[in-house]
């Protein structure tokens, strides 16, 4: 088989569905593609490479149509949609992707239509940036709790009243008000309630010079 990046990409996310992020090796993909695992190694130098690259791929259809015309929380909303969307397509997408700094294509797609809205809108670039990764930080955290709740079998609201009886009743009045809401698994509503409650609040943040930012807007410049 030739083997090139794509290709070896595209095995990996097979495999991740069938093993999950724990279970995907290098010498298991080797082995699902019919290859020595040191083959791998010339596209890939480690699992940290691969990763990068599956997250890139994991965004393929992300922020593919934007209306740069439309209000900035439209937008926002749509690629935070999308972005979920892609993560649970496949299984621990979300862990893959936290924790990776990618470059690639689709990664840069992204970030270029929430920050370029943002920036359209009146925001400063720092601004924006910080925005950007806020969203980007609130889709990641729902989707890893969101696929681990779709592996655990203890949904049922009793359970937790049990575990909670445990520390004394009266103890925690407010989480035993709140504790029917605690199984709820429409996530698609919960998700929803959460970017909403993102984009409402989002103004116009007064951002101030920032001595770090300068000296690396200096040495950026240097660079260039």
């Amino acid at each position: 088989m030739a083997l090139e990046p794509a290709l070896i990409v595209a095995a990996a996310l097979d495999l991740l569905d069938a093993e999950g992020l724990d279970g995907l090796t290098m010498r298991k993909l080797a082995d699902a593609l019919g290859v020595q695992a040191p083959s791998l190694y010339w596209y890939f130098p480690g699992k940290p490479a691969l990763l990068d690259a599956m997250a890139n791929a994991l965004l393929e259809d992300v922020a593919r149509t934007i209306d740069k015309s439309a209000d900035f929380r439209l937008v926002l909303r749509q690629t935070s949609q999308e972005l979920r969307r892609a993560l649970l397509a496949r299984r621990d997408g979300a862990r893959v992707y936290a924790g990776t700094f990618v470059l690639g294509e689709n990664v840069l797609r992204l970030a270029e239509a929430n920050i370029g809205t943002l920036m359209a809108a009146g925001f400063d670039a720092r601004t924006s940036m910080r925005t950007g990764f806020s969203l980007l930080y609130f889709v990641l955290g729902f989707v890893i709790e969101e696929q681990a709740w779709a592996r655990e079998t203890g949904t049922d609201p009793s359970i937790f009243a049990t575990r909670l009886a445990q520390w004394g009743e009266g103890r925690f009045p407010a989480v035993e008000a709140a504790l029917p809401h605690f199984a709820e698994l429409d996530q698609e509503e919960r998700f929803t309630f959460g970017l909403d409650l993102m984009l409402s609040g989002f103004g116009r943040p007064a951002s101030g010079p920032d001595d770090k930012i300068e000296h690396f807007l200096k040495v950026w410049n240097t660079l260039r």
